[in-house]
């Protein structure tokens, strides 16, 4: 269970959210933005950690391309 504090203006335009987008109530739509919102984190995450690790195969393969030649360029 979670529970926090929001102003009367946050809580006026959270239930206006709502309603605009077809929420039962506000509980279940704050659940499922805060779990869109980590889904979305976490691909970026992912697609950030892919990025690092085609890096680091590009700086492997030029390491033992420059290896392979006794270190000269």
């Amino acid at each position: 269970m979670v529970i926090f504090r929001l102003t009367q203006e946050e809580y006026e335009n959270l239930k206006a959210a709502c309603v605009v987008r077809g929420a039962r109530n506000v509980s279940d739509f704050a659940r499922s933005q805060l779990l869109l919102a980590m889904d979305r984190e976490r691909s970026e995450v992912l697609e950030r950690l892919s990025e690092i690790q085609s890096g680091m195969h590009r700086l492997e393969q030029s390491l033992d391309v420059s290896l392979k030649r006794g270190g000269k360029k």
